[in-house]
């Protein structure tokens, strides 16, 4: 089983970062990777409800993905599976509280191979990219 892990340390409250992955308007300001040029989030946040992102990259069209919520313990993790168009993954985000700043560590598992799991590794990592700049301008915001 093909699988990645990334672990990322933001400057901000635990509560404000999981916030940011539990509203389809606040998500898609962050989620894809730097050449998605457009992001449409649809999301039903809760056990059993999901979302689908429509993202479009530069000089590869449209990607459609769907996810299902397994589990949500607010404001500890959320596991949920995503159907990426080959295959079904497993994903699980647990953030944890470091004084002011928060660990986020994403666990997904279930890839049909390495390429697909280095791809979305390194498209994951440039959404954490994003967000961790979207945390730092509120941070300063809060000050």
């Amino acid at each position: 089983m093909k699988s990645l892990q990334i672990t990322r340390i933001f400057d901000a409250p635990r509560k404000l970062v999981f916030s940011w992955w539990t509203e389809g308007e606040k998500m898609q300001q962050w989620s894809g990777c730097k050449e998605a040029t457009h992001c449409e989030i649809q999301m039903d946040f809760r056990v059993g409800g999901g979302f689908t992102q429509k993202m479009q990259i530069a000089g590869k069209g449209q990607f459609t993905i769907t996810a299902k919520y397994d589990e949500i313990v607010e404001p500890e993790k959320i596991v949920y599976q995503v159907d990426l168009g080959f295959g079904v993954t497993r994903v699980l985000v647990e953030f944890f509280e470091q004084g002011d700043r928060t660990k986020v560590v994403l666990t997904q598992e279930g890839f049909p191979d390495d390429f697909l799991s280095q791809t979305v590794s390194h498209g994951t990592t440039e959404s954490l990219d994003k967000l961790e700049s979207i945390l730092a301008r509120e941070a300063q915001v809060r000050q």
